[in-house]
């Protein structure tokens, strides 16, 4: 087995470490994972109302972001890899990938550009969309940040309706859609290939997988 860093994981994986010649504790936790799924099958499951809110809403985000940029949007459910990732991008265009991020809240939407950009860098989602771009081989992504009413259902104890459903309503769609453009880099992606490759890398991956996968411990 060799180690391939899934598309939603890489920025977590391109942390660094504080010495060098180590791995940082949030790339190890990458590579604990990924073993996880390979030896085991297992993949932690997000139960958060962040989480059930874009999954539930999911078609209606993609609607809106299909009227407002005037795109045709096809849903993709192929899984791609090749020697250094893997991924499932959300949505394709002729010549793009979009990917959907259905906001929790008006506090947690992006009201401006800059707030946008620093989300995308802050979450990774600049780091993933360069893995599709690698295994779709398109120069193009887009993050679709959208605010949509939040399903009743799933507010808690301390979300006020009104400001989950009614207020959002009553903002026009066109200012509840916030979209950061990722350029393809070769640069990056280069990088991110050259550490996955690494020694470093790999025999850790292969010294966790030995002991999950065999029982094996040095």
């Amino acid at each position: 087995m060799k180690f391939k860093c899934r598309a939603s994981r890489l920025g977590d994986f391109m942390t660094g470490s504080k010495k060098k010649g180590e791995l940082g504790e949030t790339c190890k936790k990458v590579i604990l994972d990924a073993v996880l799924l390979d030896a085991l099958g297992y993949r932690k499951e997000l139960d958060a109302k962040q989480i059930q809110k874009g999954l539930m809403l999911e078609d209606d985000a993609i609607k809106a972001v299909s009227l407002l940029k005037a795109v045709v949007l096809t849903k993709n459910k192929a899984r791609r890899e090749n020697e250094w990732f893997t991924g499932e991008c959300d949505l394709l265009t002729k010549d793009s990938i979009r990917d959907t991020k259905c906001s929790w809240s008006i506090d947690s939407f992006p009201w401006t550009q800059s707030d946008a950009d620093k989300k995308v860098k802050a979450a990774g989602y600049d780091w993933q969309g360069l893995v599709y771009m690698d295994l779709w081989q398109l120069e193009q992504h887009y993050v679709d940040f959208v605010l949509l009413p939040t399903p009743s259902g799933i507010l808690g104890y301390n979300d006020d309706p009104y400001d989950h459903i009614e207020l959002v309503n009553q903002i026009p769609l066109q200012k509840r859609i916030r979209s950061v453009f990722v350029p393809f880099d070769s640069n990056l992606l280069d990088s991110a290939k050259e550490k996955i490759e690494s020694d470093l890398v790999q025999d850790y991956y292969q010294e966790l997988y030995e002991q999950i996968a065999t029982g094996e411990v040095a």
